[in-house]
């Protein structure tokens, strides 16, 4: 007997000779993505996965990469970005400020924007290695319907519907995740409910998922999210409500309102899960953004350069002339004169058409982030118009003139309490709502290490191993990936290696751009996208079509109690 465990020892001695690990991580504290308490074992990856996890020979290596006194953890999962703009130009698409958070996959698609054309360009793309995350996509409702119908207002016709069908179908079938819905966007929020359940039917026979923005979150809260959720059921497939939140002042202390929605409807046996990101504010807006000129008498032309401000459309090197010009144009309204009060009304109540977040969420939704006068920060416009007796609309024209656009608000306050009730939810998932490109607002930059360094490390509002498993295994686990989002022997080797101590958000409301710090190695099938803090010019990351008819991730137990 002894003779023949030495012979097997002898034979994997020699396996290990052979067939060295590519990389060993030593020393390190492992999360491994399940919600397990932290462990400390080395980490072996040999051609694109983790071969070994425990205490590992450094002379069985090619690589030795010391990690004491850092975590290593499955690479993190953005269920929710918009980082895919920058895969329009070749040099945004390495996605480098999400490499900097430590993120190694991201969905694409979302808010319903994406057109299954777009998906297939985005394809080649990867697999001509020229991005720098992986990435999965949502059928874009949004963006299908634009296709078939532009922005007709009404129901489509039967053919129009079949048409639709046929090109979520052929989303599906090229790997899409299921579909997305942007409701609160046009030419989404013409779509009455049962367009949205036929759709949703037809990615059923895929296992897919019904991701939505829901329709008026400022104003219908609960109504909005029931909608979601009642889509979803009337398919058969599994709900997502995304950047879930209890926006807007009218909605203040209706968070707990929406655990109970949920909760109700998952005990009833729904398939539910949501994600949050980890700020007191919505998308945010410079105030010069928000106003519509009654007329264009300088030949800017001023809206649509507006809007491009608004959307981040418009290159940064264009954004300060832009400024100017749209501050010059305020200067030369008077309160009083026809031209303010139909400049007034255009953005209060806009022409057919036309877009305007004032009207979509309303003053009293939007709190002053940045300003010259340190005393309006942190004030809805709402209140702060009553305190300087003037209308809203008023308030925001002087703040713009006397700040010359530096001025901005966030379009959906949120307070903080509320985020943190939302995302303690055992079915709730971390991811950004952020863009690569021109970042309109921190969370671009700063989701993922804002988890670890404010909500773990300072403000312990979650564990370690919970804030991992909300950014690795319960994203898997919704999106069917069975190798990936856990630390396990042969799982694939998206990982992220960051130091506890030293994580953080940096980005702010003023400087959305700048990137997080404390993320030091980032690891893409096994392959350094991030080594030492500083970005590998190799490019790894692919497009993974979605399985939904295949295993969960092995070790995520999404239940409730779970992840919180």
């Amino acid at each position: 007997m002894r003779t023949f465990v030495a012979a097997i020892g002898l034979i994997l001695v020699e396996f290990a000779m052979a067939n060295p690990f590519d990389v060993l991580f030593e020393g390190g504290t492992v999360v491994d993505g399940t919600g397990a308490p932290p462990s400390r074992a080395d980490v072996g990856i040999r051609d694109g996965r983790i071969v070994a996890i425990g205490d590992l020979d450094p002379a069985d290596a090619i690589e030795v990469v010391d990690i004491e006194s850092l975590v290593l953890a499955p690479g993190f999962i953005d269920v929710h970005s918009h980082a895919d703009a920058a895969l329009r130009d070749p040099v945004h698409a390495g996605i480098v400020g999400f490499l900097h958070q430590g993120v190694t996959t991201a969905v694409f698609g979302v808010d319903g924007a994406m057109h299954p054309g777009t998906m297939r360009d985005y394809v080649v793309l990867a697999e001509d290695g020229g991005v720098g995350l992986n990435f999965m996509a949502y059928a874009g409702h949004n963006g299908i319907r634009r296709d078939v119908m532009g922005y007709a207002r009404r129901s489509p016709t039967p053919d129009e519907l079949a048409r639709m069908a046929d090109m979520v179908e052929e989303a599906m079938e090229n790997g899409a995740v299921g579909l997305s819905s942007g409701l609160m966007y046009q030419p989404g929020s013409f779509a009455e409910t049962d367009e949205l359940v036929a759709l949703a039917k037809v990615v059923k026979a895929y296992g897919g998922r019904y991701d939505s923005h829901v329709r008026d979150p400022a104003n219908e809260l609960l109504a909005s999210h029931q909608e979601a959720l009642d889509i979803a059921e009337a398919a058969g497939i599994a709900a997502h409500p995304t950047h879930v939140k209890a926006v807007g002042g009218k909605n203040f202390g209706k968070g707990q309102a929406l655990v109970e929605l949920y909760q109700k409807r998952i005990d009833a046996g729904l398939d539910v899960t949501i994600d949050v990101y980890p700020y007191d504010g919505a998308a945010t807006s410079r105030l010069v953004g928000l106003l519509r000129p009654a007329d264009d008498p300088i030949g800017l032309p001023l809206y649509d350069r507006i809007q491009a401000l608004q959307s981040g459309r418009a290159p940064s090197t264009e954004i300060p002339q832009l400024i100017e010009d749209l501050v010059m144009y305020w200067r030369t309204i008077e309160p009083g004169t026809d031209v303010y009060r139909e400049a007034k009304l255009k953005t209060e109540d806009p022409p057919d058409g036309a877009y305007s977040w004032v009207e979509t969420v309303g003053y009293q939704s939007m709190r002053v982030v940045v300003s010259h006068d340190e005393a309006k920060v942190g004030e809805m416009l709402r209140d702060l118009a009553l305190v300087h007796e003037v209308t809203p609309f008023e308030l925001v024209r002087r703040m713009v003139v006397e700040e010359g656009g530096h001025a901005m608000v966030t379009l959906g306050a949120i307070q903080e309490l509320e985020v943190q009730l939302l995302l303690k939810q055992p079915w709730t998932m971390v991811a950004s709502d952020g863009a690569e490109v021109d970042p309109q607002h921190p969370r671009g930059r700063g989701t993922f290490p804002r988890v670890l360094g404010r909500y773990v490390r300072e403000w312990g509002v979650m564990t370690l191993e919970d804030a991992v498993f909300k950014m690795t295994g319960l994203p898997a686990d919704y999106l069917k990936l069975g190798d990936r989002g856990v630390v396990r022997v042969d799982a694939v080797a998206d990982l992220t290696v960051f130091d506890p101590e030293r994580v953080i958000d940096r980005a702010t409301w003023e400087e959305p751009e700048r990137y997080s710090e404390g993320i030091v190695h980032v690891l893409i099938g096994g392959r350094f996208a991030l080594r030492d803090g500083e970005v590998e010019a190799a490019r790894h990351g692919r497009f993974i079509p979605f399985q939904g008819n295949g295993g969960s991730s092995p070790g995520c137990d999404v239940r409730p109690g779970r992840g919180g």
